[in-house]
């Protein structure tokens, strides 16, 4: 009997080891189950809220090209055409004041011009970024008195680019340019355009170098316009995050700003 009792309660012990192993593993592997579908939910949610956000993004931008085209119709088909129309009759005038008049008038249609063609460019719109940042170089020297230096290989490969990379790429150098000139204090300005060198990923790299007085990254670049300032520059990190280009400033008070904008192939 002792032998017996001793036989049963071993078995027992095994069976028993063996329940707690059982349900041990039956409760992890509950657990790990509960995790990965909770881990694939989350997966989920974040490339719909991508989803999401890009096309939201899609449509804003979509919606201040339009709006810039509808201003600059709005300049070009009325204001311009009332100065125009002003200056002639100021040619009239006999009187000393009517060549005062004409040139102030010349100097506003010039202005006109000027804003209609930075809203809506016509050139903007073909898929040529040598074409775009050639015109706006040449913009920029016509309307600044910094000195411009502009680099860009014979040769460009860019045919990778989308409709939607030239436009946003033409904006963010745009958007740096006209920042330069209303906040930087710049003597000298240099765009350098090009492809990859050496090891660096096949794509276009671009950078936007000036002299001027520089600025504290931390007070204007991480807060990202949540001050209600910079708004510019959230603009230019939203255009870039968009169109999957890396955006980065160098800047020091005193020191100038190197901005860097990298749009790689294949991304």
């Amino acid at each position: 009997m002792n032998a017996n009792t001793q036989e049963i309660e071993r078995l027992q012990s095994i069976i028993h080891q063996y329940t707690t192993f059982f349900i041990i593993f039956d409760i992890v592997f509950f657990i790990a189950i509960v995790f990965i579908i909770l881990f694939a939910i989350q997966v989920l949610k974040s490339k719909k809220q991508l989803k999401n956000s890009n096309r939201y993004l899609r449509f804003t931008i979509k919606g201040q090209e339009e709006e810039r085209a509808r201003i600059a119709r709005e300049l070009h088909d009325t204001i311009a055409q009332d100065l125009r129309y002003c200056r002639n009759l100021s040619d009239k005038i006999e009187d000393g004041y009517g060549p005062q008049i004409s040139e102030l008038l010349e100097k506003s249609l010039s202005h006109v011009r000027n804003m209609s063609y930075n809203l809506a460019p016509p050139d903007v719109i073909r898929n040529d970024i040598t074409a775009n940042l050639l015109n706006l170089a040449q913009n920029f020297k016509e309307h600044s008195k910094i000195e411009f230096r502009l680099t860009m290989p014979d040769i460009l490969d860019s045919n990778f680019l989308t409709e939607e990379d030239n436009l946003n790429l033409y904006r963010i150098v745009q958007e740096s340019l006209t920042n330069i000139i209303k906040h930087a204090e710049a003597s000298e300005v240099t765009l350098l355009v090009r492809n990859a060198n050496g090891d660096e990923p096949e794509g276009l790299y671009i950078f936007i170098c000036d002299d001027g007085k520089g600025f504290d990254i931390n007070e204007k670049i991480n807060t990202r316009g949540t001050d209600g300032k910079h708004l510019g520059i959230v603009g230019m990190y939203e255009r870039a995050d968009f169109i999957g280009a890396k955006l980065e400033f160098d800047s020091h008070p005193d020191e100038g700003t190197q901005i860097t904008i990298i749009k790689l192939k294949n991304k």
